[in-house]
């Protein structure tokens, strides 16, 4: 008699999913209007604080100093925001406040670069987050 082999379980590939950027941006509890109106379309982008003062004491008080914390990106797939990964977009941790900065100057300065983003594609990875696409280089073709 032989020893059978097990039959193991093997898990089908996910298909890619794409997104692309639309560079429209939400501020949560600045834009609650705009997003509550279902007003979103496949591509926008979220924008909240990742602090507890932010999310619940001081709600929305994002012009004042005194927390530190940084602030996290959804975008929209078209039924649910799914979360963003910042790695490659912020490379030095642009993202990121101190208690010694009002929240607002660092949104207003990770804007602008979210901005630019749009026409740019993310791609979903692993555990439904969503990772921005690099662009391959002519030069590496070559």
């Amino acid at each position: 008699m032989g020893k059978r082999n097990k039959i193991r379980y093997v898990a089908k590939p996910k298909d890619k999913v794409i997104i692309v950027l639309t560079g429209q941006l939400y501020l949560k509890y600045d834009d609650e209007d705009d997003i509550a109106a279902e007003s979103a379309k496949r591509g926008d982008m979220l924008v909240y604080p990742c602090n507890d003062a932010l999310n619940s004491t001081r709600l929305g008080d994002y012009g004042n100093t005194g927390f530190s914390g940084y602030f996290k990106v959804d975008v929209f797939e078209g039924n649910v925001w799914c979360p963003v990964l910042l790695d490659g977009i912020f490379d030095h941790r642009e993202n990121h406040f101190s208690k010694s900065e009002c929240p607002i100057d660092t949104y207003d300065l990770i804007a602008e670069t979210l901005v630019t983003l749009a026409g740019r594609t993310l791609v979903r990875t692993y555990r439904e987050h969503y990772e921005l696409e690099e662009i391959a280089d002519p030069e590496d073709e070559a």
